[in-house]
């Protein structure tokens, strides 16, 4: 926390207390503009000269730091559940978009698959795809 924001809070009687004092405080745009700079981010991020590797921990990160925005609250865990699955194929579709042409075929094959295999899964068979590609063209 910087300084500045954190001062006036210092003598609150616990973390919590803090947090949420600094919370009721700052949240009151409601990271819009934020929000908005992550989404265009992630919407014109693309792989380009960068592997696999470094195009998808941008995203994650850009994922990550877009989560920080929200402050969802949910009915019950079904909601959760449901939610979570859904923005986890968000980032499915968001990734294979901003994917180099030389991985098409795996990206055709991914999205042939239901369900939609995980993130994680996707980064992985993206990886391999890339390392393939790689090694083929050394021989």
């Amino acid at each position: 926390m910087e300084p500045a924001i954190g001062k006036p809070h210092l003598f609150l009687p616990t973390a919590k207390d803090v947090w949420e004092a600094v919370r009721d405080c700052y949240s009151n745009l409601e990271n819009l503009s934020q929000i908005f700079d992550l989404k265009t981010r992630l919407g014109q991020s693309k792989q380009g000269e960068r592997d696999v590797t470094t195009y998808y921990n941008e995203m994650v990160t850009l994922w990550q730091e877009l989560d920080q925005c929200y402050d969802d609250v949910w009915e019950n865990s079904n909601d959760c559940a449901r939610h979570k699955k859904r923005e986890e194929n968000d980032w499915v579709y968001m990734f294979l978009t901003g994917l180099n042409q030389n991985l098409d075929e795996v990206r055709g094959q991914i999205l042939s698959r239901k369900p939609l295999p995980s993130i994680c899964e996707v980064f992985s068979e993206a990886r391999h795809e890339e390392s393939q590609g790689e090694l083929c063209n050394k021989i």
